[in-house]
Parts: structure tokens; C-alpha cells; sequence
């Protein structure tokens, strides 16, 4: 039977469909139909999440209004069920999804298993409420979430049942897992850049049970950076077999996630093909372009054109924020007179990862008392304020690593729960970015020296603005120009300030209750108000209060 069309690609590779295993795509801030071509424009065909980010904003209702968003885009985004809404005891979001909601997820067909399973301890101890859920998803993957995590702790977390782990920051931490069983994502997203680090894993004996995800992607990064298509050329370059380095976006993670209908090129597969040029090699690596994507039999990008998926219409549920209203004199910290040599602890912030430091600082106080941001040593305020629940409360800290100076940034994309997360280094900027931010019913917004420069408004749950991609990138373009003028050398600020709220990534955290201790898993010693707080051993008591 003669072929309706016929493409000629002389010269040219061609791959199964590039797939993702693990990305939170609500982390680019964009409806789907903004943000898919982008991902066919660089190869993408598949997509895994576990959307618990909206989960955790919104609840299942949130997701299921997510899902109907998804059927009509030129990608596959398949979901992980969030295995852990909220995150843990120690955070308080407003979704929560437990044994009846996972059991409406399994049985829709977009749904092909459990995500990422961060409650540990909770595994590890064997709580009931957990094992269920593991079990209910028995004979389907099961996502791990285990950074750090070795010797018994690990292998009584493999033995639950936890197939996978994308939290793998050294080749040595690679090798336990590995050794365990473990099926590893070597992740190189726009904050947590991992890949390099874990190359030595990269050999025959251990590639079959190797993928490549992003895990966390900027909107800015996939528009202007590339996605899969890039981490192929990143592992070329470094003298890795393009043959192999392919397999680690198609079959590997086809075969993991037990997609028997695509990851091959092959009769009876899915037609998810992808065509690009050369990526070179060492000595001479190219810019890998990707001429065309073939999503379902059907060209969905060829190179010069983009395809267009339909705007989603379907408007979200009612989500308005409830925060209530805070004065400068409200969020004031009174030095406490007893801090011994008048130290502080403050959360550390490094480029290329999400974990933090603990780290103790050199305490500023004014004359009439109270702590002071130095800018000088870069330790600026760090405050979390429930968005939820309308509580006159909220958790306070320090923060070192953003170096910036004159103004305040806040953003309502915190990870897991997605309260309101603001640092500065002055109360006034940080108050006009708190109003600004309830007025619009959540985004990201920028403010100095008394003037709100810039804000992205995000009024799906918080998380996801209703801007086309081009309007969102001019925004945030603007943003990043603007924060480099006031010292902030972070490539990606706003992702990295949205997990300073994250109580399941070592070391120290803020939450709307104080910091958090997560290798020891308590709220730090009480310091006073300015700075660590004893936090409460259940997790239904407020542990910083504002001065009210």
C-alpha cells in the first residue's frame, strides 16, 4: 500500500519519542496548551508527573480539572498519583489526598501508577496509611523520593516496594541505590543539575536501569534552553555513545513505566518518532536540532513550524486565597536577650541544587531591638504565610544566597503546599509583595524601594498563570533583569525560593510554623522570634507567631 507522504530524512537520526520521567509541569506556570509545542518542538512525545503540586493547592477536584486540560495537547503527559498530600505532618497545604481519592485515580486510564513517595520514615516504620497505598498500586511502578537515604533505611524503603529514585546527587549514593534494585532518574533540571555529577553510572552494567528526567523545569529554560534534547547532547559531549544516551529517553523509562506501546521504533508501537540533526561528539559537538516531531502518526513540529494545541476554555474551581492582613509592626522580630553571642540560624542557598545548608550567622539588631537584614553578609528576611486558612501566623528565618539588596520577591509556587513565600530585605518591600500577590489571588511578584515593579498574576489555584507563553517570558525576562540590578546572581530565584518551604529535602526548611530540622525532623531549637523556632512535636500547633 503506497505511503500518503513521504519524508526525506537523509542525513538525519531517527529516535522513538524522547520521554520524560519525572516533571512537574505545573512548575512551569503555563495552561498545557501554552506549554506543549515547546515540548514537541524539542522531541518530547511522553511526559510523567504525579501533579501533586496542584494536588496540594487545590485537591483532587484541582486535578481532574488538570487532567481534562491535557486531552487535546501534542504530548502524552501521563500521571504518577500523588502518594504524599500533604508532604508530610509538618506542613499544612490544603489539599489532601488519601486512601478513597488514590482509589478514584487508579481507576482513570491516564493514571498508570504511584508517585514519588517522600514520607520515608513513614515506610520505613511501616505506617498503615502508607503501605496501602503502595499496595494499591501493587504490579504498577512505584516512584521513590529518598535523597540521602542509605544503608538499612534504604533497603527497608526498597523492600516496601519503591522501584525508582530521582533524588540521586553523588555517583557513590547512585551505586547503593543501584545496587538495592533501583530503577534511577538522573536528573538536570533548572535548579537541581545532577547529570554531570552522576556520570560514572553511566556504564553497561548499569544502563538498563538509567533515565534522564528534569524533575523541576522553568518555563524560561524549556522556550530558550531545550528539554531532553538538550541532556542528550550535555551526555555526547562528555564522550557519552549517542546510542546509549537515546536509550535512557525511550526504551529505559518505556520499560520502567511498562508503556508497551511506545519507546521502540517498531511495527505495533506508537508512530512517536523524532528526527535531529548530528550531536557531535567531544571533539566537535553540535547544537543537536531537532528537524521534526511525529506525535501518533502525525507531524506535530517541523522545524520553522510549531504546532498549536486548542487554549483550554474550562475555567478552574473557585480558589481564592484567604491570607489575612499583616503591618510593618507585625512582622517586626524582636532580638531575643538571651541568644548566646548573638547568633542567628539561617537557611543556606547554593546554585545547581535544592538542598540547603544549616548554617549560623552573626546577628544585626537596631537600636530599639529588633533583628535586622545585613546585606553585607547576605541575610536577607525569609517569611511563609498560610494562604489557605486566613491565620494571622507565619513562619519566619533568615536566608543566605540570593545577595540581594532593596527590595523583597514572594511567589505562591512553594513546593509541596504552596503557601506564600516572601524574602527581603526590608518589611515595606515585603508587605507590598504580600498585598500585591493577594490581589491577583496568587503568582510571583517583585518589589523595590517602595514600588511593585513587576508581578505575574496566577489565579488557577496559585500555581498556574493564564498568560500565553510569550507574554509570561516577556514578564519574566523583565523579573530576572531587574533582580540582577539588585545583586541576585541565582539563576533561577523564584524556583530556588520555592523550595525554601519543602520539609522532605535535607537540611533546613521554613514552613508557616518555623524552621524545620529535616535530618532530625523537628522545628529547631527556640531562638526567640527572629530566628530559629521550637517548633511543636505535633504538627497542629502555630510555632511562630506574628508580633499581633
Amino acid at each position: 500500500m503506497p505511503a500518503e507522504e513521504v519524508i526525506d530524512v537523509s542525513g538525519l537520526y531517527v529516535s522513538p519519542g524522547f520521554i520524560d520521567s519525572h516533571l512537574h509541569v505545573e512548575g512551569l506556570h503555563l495552561l498545557p496548551s501554552a506549554y506543549a509545542p515547546a515540548f514537541a518542538a524539542h522531541g518530547t512525545t511522553t511526559i510523567i508527573t504525579d501533579l501533586h503540586e496542584i494536588a496540594n493547592a487545590g485537591g483532587i477536584t484541582a486535578m481532574f480539572w488538570y487532567l481534562d486540560l491535557l486531552e487535546s495537547v501534542p504530548v502524552d503527559v501521563l500521571v504518577m498519583a500523588p502518594s504524599c498530600v500533604p508532604s508530610c505532618a509538618f506542613e499544612q497545604g490544603f489539599g489532601k489526598i488519601g486512601l478513597q481519592e488514590l482509589k478514584k485515580l487508579r481507576n482513570d486510564q491516564r493514571v498508570i501508577g504511584l508517585g514519588e513517595v517522600m514520607d520515608v520514615p513513614g515506610v520505613v516504620r511501616r505506617n498503615k496509611s502508607m503501605l496501602e497505598k503502595i499496595a494499591l498500586f501493587a504490579r504498577r511502578p512505584v516512584d521513590g523520593h529518598a535523597p540521602m537515604v542509605s544503608g538499612d533505611m534504604l533497603r527497608a524503603y526498597r523492600a516496601a516496594g519503591i522501584g525508582s529514585d530521582h533524588e540521586t546527587t553523588s555517583p557513590e549514593e547512585g551505586l547503593e541505590k543501584l545496587s538495592n534494585g533501583m530503577h534511577l532518574f538522573l536528573r538536570h533540571g533548572s535548579v537541581s543539575k545532577d547529570l554531570e555529577r552522576l556520570l560514572p553510572l553511566i556504564k553497561p552494567r548499569y544502563l538498563s536501569r538509567l533515565s534522564l528526567c528534569t524533575d523541576d523545569l522553568s518555563a524560561q529554560d524549556l522556550f530558550e534552553k531545550g528539554h531532553l534534547d538538550r541532556m542528550i547532547r550535555l551526555l555526547v559531549k562528555r564522550g557519552v555513545p549517542l546510542v546509549d544516551t537515546v536509550r535512557l529517553v525511550t526504551v529505559n523509562p518505556a520499560r520502567y513505566f511498562n508503556l508497551k506501546d511506545r519507546g521502540l521504533l517498531a511495527r505495533g508501537k506508537k508512530a512517536d518518532i523524532v528526527v535531529f540533526e548530528d550531536p557531535g561528539g567531544p571533539e566537535g559537538p553540535k547544537k543537536m536540532r531537532v528537524r521534526m516531531t511525529i506525535k501518533d502518526g502525525r507531524v506535530v513540529y517541523s522545524r520553522g513550524k510549531r504546532a498549536t494545541a486548542p487554549r483550554a476554555l474550562k475555567q478552574a474551581p473557585e480558589s481564592r486565597m484567604k491570607i489575612a492582613q499583616f503591618s510593618i509592626d507585625d512582622l517586626r522580630q524582636k532580638a531575643p536577650g538571651h541568644v548566646y553571642g548573638h547568633t542567628i540560624t539561617a537557611i543556606g542557598v547554593r546554585e545547581g541544587t535544592i538542598i540547603t545548608d544549616h548554617r549560623r550567622l552573626e546577628a544585626r539588631i537596631d537600636d530599639d531591638g529588633y533583628l535586622q537584614a545585613d546585606t553585607e553578609h547576605d541575610s536577607i528576611y525569609a517569611y511563609v504565610f498560610d494562604r489557605y486558612r486566613g491565620r494571622k501566623a507565619y513562619g519566619f528565618g533568615f536566608v543566605q544566597g540570593f545577595s540581594l539588596r532593596g527590595g523583597a520577591i514572594g511567589t505562591t509556587y512553594a513546593h509541596d503546599s504552596h503557601n506564600l513565600v516572601i524574602v527581603g530585605d526590608n518589611i515595606m518591600d515585603i508587605l507590598l509583595v504580600l498585598d500585591a500577590l493577594r490581589e491577583v489571588n496568587g503568582g510571583m511578584a517583585l518589589a523595590r524601594s517602595g514600588e511593585l515593579l513587576e508581578r505575574i498574576p496566577m489565579p488557577f489555584y496559585g500555581i498556574i498563570s493564564g498568560l500565553a507563553a510569550k507574554e509570561f517570558l516577556r514578564k519574566e525576562k523583565r523579573m530576572r533583569k531587574i533582580l540582577r540590578s539588585m545583586g541576585v546572581r541565582l539563576t533561577n530565584p523564584f524556583f530556588q525560593m520555592s523550595f525554601l518551604s519543602l520539609p522532605v529535602i535535607p537540611s533546613l526548611r521554613l514552613t508557616t510554623r518555623g524552621l524545620f530540622d529535616t535530618t532530625r525532623m523537628r522545628y529547631i531549637e527556640r531562638q526567640g522570634p527572629g530566628a530559629g523556632v521550637q517548633g511543636p512535636e505535633r504538627p497542629d500547633r502555630t510555632v511562630n507567631r506574628s508580633r499581633h
